[in-house]
């Protein structure tokens, strides 16, 4: 049996154990699934890199709000794990694609058009930004679909500034202030104006370097608000709306509100803190001299050293701690953001000042870091330590699908496959098999996560898994690692 036919029986098989009923057509060498009247799936099959690849394109999936629950027909679990074949999902976001008007051509009874005219679960809404500069409020809107499941605009926020920053490296020669309005497309649809396009200029684009740009995640005082204004099918970008927002009219328009509280604003990295050296120093308590736990903070002084006695603040207490290890760093390498690391108060340097706390010299003489006193396990634990961890699989393609999430997910800075012949021991017979060696060069912190991935693929019967200690990497290697890892 191929593959495709094979993937065809895997499907049907799914779609069964769920109850859902369908009707099988054949489009040509393709199939299309008409799932419960509700969700209609196209599935062909193309050669690409010299291999098969399998797609899967939801060309409707006609969900209404209230029966979203017990309708919710969802195929993308089973092609997003099926590691037989290469299988791409792409979903149904609520318009009209050309293949389905080429399949209501092709099989008018089915109706499709029809259903998705009746059909009145989809809207188009704009979400939108306010950012005000200077006394000048700009504008950006979100175009999303309301039966997609429910995003906060917190997630559509982190993706404004990248989007905008993608479009002007996309079109250098266009003079985006004189634009009335223009569109950005990353994860999300944004349209924005040109007052909001004129504060992100002068606030980031002609004051940092892109490649600063690229560490910036949030904009902390964006403010989001939702329209009343619903569409369907309709593209046109809502200029009425951006007029409207512009002279104060807000008839179609929520509440507008922080999107970010005063703790999370609090968390988000500076860009100023990007490219500045930092001193920083792991603390331990002096009453918690016996743990592995250390905390970082950051001093101006540059004579403090490993060993020295200092007071900091903990928990809006100001408390004795012995320094343990000390470090520069430039922001961006941090180990803790900058922002949100305490600055060490002063070195304790006279018995007077320890007297005061309740401590005395002697008390800290006998004093050995943790990870001096313990064996490598424990220090693996709670430091970064690299790994190449091995893995061995039968199949190939499962081999590539494991490297691919491994790198997507940024569990592993390096993956490599390579063929090998492995011979076992199995019942006192040797055996002898092809297989495919996967390394996976990655650090201590995401050892399990790994497992984690490649058990969910193999179960508990997993035992083909090793990961070897590296002890003599470049700081310059190391640097890299952390920086794709992080």
């Amino acid at each position: 049996m191929d593959e495709f036919n094979e993937f065809l029986e895997e499907f049907e098989r799914y779609l069964e154990n769920r109850i859902w009923n369908y009707k099988k057509y054949k489009v040509k060498e393709n199939y299309l699934y008409d799932i419960e009247e509700t969700a209609v799936i196209l599935i062909e099959m193309e050669e690409k890199f010299s291999r098969n690849h399998i797609i899967c394109s939801e060309l409707l999936n006609l969900k209404k709000s209230k029966e979203y629950i017990s309708h919710n027909i969802n195929i993308k679990p089973f092609c997003t794990k099926y590691v037989k074949s290469w299988v791409t999902f792409n979903s149904f976001y609520g318009e009209i694609s050309e293949k389905l008007r080429e399949i209501e051509n092709k099989i008018p009874k089915l109706k499709l058009l029809e259903r998705y005219e009746k059909w009145d679960g989809f809207r188009l809404i704009y979400s939108g930004f306010q950012l005000e500069d200077n006394n000048e409020k700009g504008y950006a809107l979100v175009r999303c679909s309301s039966i997609s499941s429910i995003i906060e605009q917190r997630e559509m926020a982190r993706d404004l500034l990248d989007s905008y920053i993608n479009f002007i490296l996309e079109n250098p020669a266009v003079d985006v202030e004189s634009e009335r309005v223009i569109r950005c497309v990353n994860k999300f649809e944004f349209y924005l104006n040109n007052t909001m396009i004129k504060i992100l200029n002068q606030r980031y684009i002609k004051k940092y370097s892109i490649a600063d740009l690229r560490k910036l995640k949030e904009i902390e005082d964006l403010k989001g608000f939702w329209t009343s204004i619903f569409q369907k099918n309709i593209k046109e970008i809502p200029y009425e709306l951006f007029n409207n927002l512009e002279n104060g009219e807000m008839d179609n328009v929520g509440v507008i509100y922080d999107i970010y509280t005063y703790n999370m604003k609090s968390k988000i990295p500076k860009l100023e803190d990007f490219n500045k050296e930092y001193f920083y120093l792991s603390v331990v308590y002096a009453d918690d001299l016996d743990s592995y736990r250390s905390y970082n903070y950051i001093s101006d002084d540059k004579t403090i050293k490993n060993g020295d006695i200092v007071l900091v603040n903990r928990a809006g207490e100001d408390v004795i701690g012995v320094v343990k290890d000390s470090n520069y760093y430039i922001g961006s390498k941090a180990p803790f953001p900058v922002n949100r690391t305490k600055k060490i108060i002063k070195k304790i340097e006279s018995e007077e000042e320890l007297n005061r706390y309740g401590y005395k010299s002697e008390d800290f003489e006998d004093y050995i870091p943790y990870d001096e006193k313990y064996d490598d396990d424990e220090y693996d634990y709670y430091n970064y330590l690299y790994y190449v961890v091995t893995f061995l699989c039968e199949d190939e393609y499962v081999a590539n699908y494991i490297s691919n999430e491994l790198i997507d997910k940024k569990l592993a800075v390096e993956v490599n496959i390579s063929k090998v012949k492995s011979k076992y021991l199995n019942e006192n017979i040797i055996k002898e098999e092809e297989k495919f060696k996967i390394e996976i060069l990655t650090r201590s912190d995401k050892i399990q996560d790994i497992l984690m991935l490649i058990k969910s693929i193999y179960g508990e019967n997993l035992i083909d898994l090793f990961k070897t200690k590296i002890t003599s990497l470049t700081e310059k290697i190391i640097y890299w690692i952390d920086e794709q890892l992080n």
